[in-house]
């Protein structure tokens, strides 16, 4: 998100080229008019704070201007390897309108998102593409090391109630992922979210 810094240039340079369009069209321009410009940077800066951590997400601000599926939230996940038994995880989705972060629980490991985005298909619909780091638990990491994989998945209904797409590792393992109910707890282990959706 652009910062303070930044926004103060921004507006300053919009104030000053405003100040010089008026001079050349012949109006008696007065420097003074420039005096609250430096009170207006914070309070902007609050609004798009305040546009990108809440008000994004209201339904009829999302659907108007934002135009951006919320995601935030933990999510069941089903995982199946491609010649393997499916395996549940939760997602867990911290999300603003310019930051998306993703952990995907399980019982022997945690996978964070790297990088990813929310992105809009030319069909109009939405995926979360996403580079992710996979730190399975130490006792484990013997047949199980430390590795990287990349994702790719459909968002479904609006809000979205499912999500489903493919992953796959540089360790050479396949599979596909299904995303299905959602809590808005934000959780931290795998064992909290389990008894959470099972309850």
């Amino acid at each position: 998100m652009i910062g303070e810094l930044q926004l103060t240039t921004v507006l300053l340079l919009a104030g000053l080229l405003w100040l010089l369009l008026l001079f050349i069209d012949g109006v008696a321009v007065q420097l003074s008019w420039l005096r609250q410009w430096s009170d207006v940077a914070p309070l902007v800066l609050v609004a798009i704070g305040g546009f990108d951590k809440w008000l994004w997400r209201w339904p009829i601000i999302n659907r108007w201007f934002a135009r951006r599926p919320v995601l935030l939230g933990t999510w069941r996940v089903l995982l199946t390897p491609i010649g393997g038994n499916g395996t549940v995880a939760y997602m867990v989705v911290r999300q603003t309108y310019s930051r998306l972060g993703m952990r995907l629980l399980t019982p022997e490991s945690q996978s964070d998102l790297v990088a990813g985005e929310v992105i809009r298909a030319p069909d109009g619909l939405y995926q979360v593409v996403g580079i992710y780091s996979n730190r399975p638990k130490l006792p484990i990491r013997d047949r199980s090391p430390i590795h990287y994989g990349a994702f790719l998945v459909d968002i479904h209904g609006n809000p979205p109630t499912r999500l489903d797409g493919s992953y796959w590792t540089d360790r050479d393992t396949k599979g596909t992922m299904v995303f299905t109910k959602r809590r808005a707890q934000l959780f931290s282990t795998y064992g909290e979210a389990a008894r959470a959706f099972e309850s």
